[in-house]
């Protein structure tokens, strides 16, 4: 019978060693694509509440940009602008 107790609770301590190992890789990774992740929440935020409309939003954040129309935006160089949903982004 003591036998059998000690394996269930090394088959216990084996489970929240995963648990921990998984939970720090997991904290580890929300970590290091914090800033992308806050981004693209961002990006669908914006999407969800703009459904319907018809303009675009300028690189600037703030300027609005009519259908058809392309911002004057200067991007650093090596980085183009693209229309990305309702945003146009300097990638």
């Amino acid at each position: 019978m003591k036998r059998h107790r000690r394996k269930s609770g090394q088959a216990v301590i084996e489970y929240a060693f995963l648990l921990v190992l998984l939970s720090t890789v997991a904290i580890a990774v929300i970590i290091m694509a914090g800033s992308q992740l806050t981004s693209l929440y961002s990006d669908v935020t914006y999407e969800f509440t703009h459904l319907t409309d018809s303009s675009t939003l300028a690189p600037d954040g703030v300027t609005a940009v009519a259908p058809g129309d392309t911002p004057a935006a200067s991007c650093p160089a090596g980085q183009t602008l693209q229309l990305t949903g309702h945003k146009w982004k300097c990638k």
